[in-house]
């Protein structure tokens, strides 16, 4: 299975993105994604961290396609969101640092610390093979953001630029 894996990579950016769009939209806060051989298992609450999580989902790679394409259908029509760090960015710059470090995505809870600020526990599997847990507070999630919206940024200009063919 894991061979098969290495194979066919994962975006998580796309994953965690499409994720936390559902969280959102269903106005859950707290959570605890887990990655398994089907999917991935989500157990999340109403409330801000740390709280009870009683609603679980899950989502299977069929459902990830299906809310990507909801999600497409659906940009630009959406007002802007109120916090320049907001569940979905945080969950997608979180995919992105994955993504680059060719890593498997084992668990991500928000869970875990009390307080006002944003905290993240990130649980994944170097392209190596060594477990991580990797915990970023609020400041680190902020500047995981930036720099997704910078390099969104870059890809989004470099396209809209004109080619000069002679």
């Amino acid at each position: 299975m894991r061979r098969l894996a290495r194979l066919h990579p994962v975006n998580y950016s796309t994953v965690l993105r499409c994720i936390g769009q559902d969280l959102e939209s269903r106005g859950l806060r707290t959570l605890d994604i887990i990655s398994d051989s089907t999917g991935y298992i989500v157990l999340a609450g109403y409330q801000p961290p740390p709280a009870p999580m009683p609603v679980s989902l899950q989502y299977t790679p069929a459902d990830i396609l299906e809310l990507d394409s909801a999600g497409q259908e659906q940009r630009g029509t959406s007002s802007p969101t109120k916090e320049f760090v907001s569940l979905v960015q945080i969950l997608r710059a979180i995919g992105g640092y994955l993504d680059k470090n060719q890593a498997r995505l084992i668990r991500i809870s928000n869970n875990e610390a009390p307080g006002s600020s944003p905290s993240f526990s990130v649980e994944y599997e170097t392209k190596e093979g060594e477990r991580i847990v990797d915990d970023r507070d609020g400041s680190a999630i902020y500047d995981m953001c930036v720099s997704m919206y910078k390099q969104r940024r870059k890809v989004d200009h470099s396209a809209k630029l004109p080619s000069h063919s002679r």
